[in-house]
């Protein structure tokens, strides 16, 4: 009998899961049916009816560089590195043209869940239910935008360059926001993860502009500069999102009101809560992309600010420039060398 109480359950009934290089068939099993379940249970409040199905992996740098993504990707899925390493993942797949989410764990992880006494347990719950909640706000972009992610084509590399960062924003801003009653209190980890990336990402830029005088590779310099600010506008994001969900204002962070107090990245983090703030209140109900874009906007004007300002061309194309300052001017050449072989090493 259906208990009418709950609300139901919104995740596909028998979804697959598979066990992958972890434990023997009866303790693979057994996580599989309790992982399976959490997640069924999850989505009685997540929408996860865009769910593919789930993999934990004891291997899990193999499982995401082997999952079947339903077409031809040119990039293999690898773990996150630097300052924080990817635990867990939930890729865009192709299921006969239609978009899904796959969840994928690493089971060293995910597998604290079959004892409720681990120290990890409750990190284990609060990790499920994050990447559930991607697997929610892929689907309501998807049906705002059909056709959008992974069938679409963008010849442009700064609307890709854009794109790549208002996805990554938005999608750990709405995520931690979601899940952030889930399990262990993660506040503590985003705000050292943003505090670190904050302490270092300038420096990491302008060492990456500086490299540039002298190799001279538009495209890599590019790549450096725009992973470095994409990835603090991200962990801004990832923080901002759980204080959202917990309730929590800047006064609430000392350390973190301590740090963006005049500094050059707190009016970023003003306009990027604003912008995230907008599309949450709209969360599944966008009418256009406008409110996405303006991320986008945030990601080039920081950009610009901070020494790399990029102009859209006519047709595909844009310029790149990078203005002399102080802190990118070239420095020497043994120093360069230097540099070179101390990423050798």
């Amino acid at each position: 009998m259906t208990d009418l109480s709950e609300p139901p359950i919104t995740a596909p009934e028998g979804f697959p899961i598979c066990i992958r290089a972890y434990g023997d068939e009866t303790e693979s099993s057994r996580l599989g049916h309790l992982v399976g379940g959490l997640v069924r249970h999850i989505s009685r409040t997540f929408d996860l009816s865009g769910l593919d199905g789930m993999t934990i992996a004891g291997d899990y740098v193999q499982a995401l560089a082997e999952l079947d993504r339903g077409y031809a990707a040119t990039i293999v899925l690898t773990p996150s590195e630097g300052d924080v390493i990817g635990i867990a993942m939930t890729p865009s797949v192709l299921r006969d043209g239609i978009l899904k989410s796959h969840l994928v764990f690493n089971a060293g992880l995910v597998s604290a869940v079959l004892d409720d006494s681990s120290e990890h347990y409750q990190l284990a719950i609060h990790m499920i239910a994050h990447e559930c909640a991607h697997v929610e706000i892929t689907h309501a972009f998807d049906t705002c935008f059909p056709g959008v992610q992974l069938r679409t084509r963008h010849t442009d590399p700064l609307r890709n360059l854009r794109w790549n960062i208002i996805f990554a924003c938005w999608d750990e801003y709405a995520a931690t926001r979601r899940s952030s009653c889930y399990g262990q209190d993660p506040t503590v980890g985003y705000e050292d993860t943003f505090l670190l990336a904050l302490g270092h990402t300038e420096d990491r830029a302008n060492a990456a502009i500086r490299s540039y005088r002298w190799h001279a590779d538009v495209d890599q310099v590019l790549r450096e500069v725009s992973d470095a600010y994409g990835q603090l506008m991200k962990f801004a994001a990832y923080h901002l999102g759980n204080m959202a969900g917990q309730g929590l204002a800047d006064d609430d962070l000392p350390r973190t009101k301590q740090a963006l107090d005049g500094h050059w990245f707190q009016p970023v983090w003003l306009k990027l809560r604003a912008a995230c703030e907008t599309l949450w209140d709209g969360f599944g109900s966008w009418d256009d992309q406008t409110g996405f874009e303006a991320i986008g906007d945030i990601a080039v004007e920081l950009m610009a600010n901070q020494g790399m300002r990029l102009t859209p061309l006519d047709g595909d194309g844009m310029h790149v420039d990078l203005p002399f300052t102080p802190q990118t001017e070239a420095f020497g050449i043994e120093a360069y060398l230097a540099s070179l072989l101390g990423k050798a090493a």
